[in-house]
């Protein structure tokens, strides 16, 4: 008997009728003002990769590197000033090793300018001037 006082009231059928209504009315307001997005246009398909322009790539990107860290083996003799034996040689095993890694460059560079992607790099130079 003690649950039943305690008990909330049920609502009133009418009452839950005319909340739903009002929530219709709402909505139906809000998709007139804001009519229903077009469906995106499906994106087209990226073009294929070529392995043999992700090689030219790749070897470019490691012979970049080896250029770069030759050279500045080389740079960093220049602070060495110490006097001994060997120190000519060192110098000229620094600077061979620099002009070998100028040259696998070029290679490298020229062989990633006839693949696609090199020529995909030109066409995108192509398009905006140079100063």
């Amino acid at each position: 008997m003690l649950s039943l006082v305690l008990a909330p009231a049920a609502p009133a059928p009418g009452a839950a009728v005319g909340k739903l209504a009002a929530l219709r009315v709402t909505l139906a307001r809000l998709e007139a003002k804001y009519p229903p997005r077009s469906p995106a246009a499906p994106r087209p398909a990226p073009a294929p990769v070529s392995p043999a322009a992700v090689a030219a790539t790749a070897a470019l990107a490691r012979t970049h590197s080896a250029l770069c860290n030759a050279r500045a083996a080389k740079y960093a003799l220049r602070d060495d000033y110490r006097s001994g034996p060997g120190r000519f040689a060192q110098l000229r095993a620094a600077i061979l090793r620099c002009r070998e890694a100028q040259v696998a460059y070029s290679a490298a560079a020229a062989a990633f300018h006839a693949s696609p992607a090199g020529a995909a790099l030109q066409a995108a130079r192509a398009k905006y001037p140079r100063f």
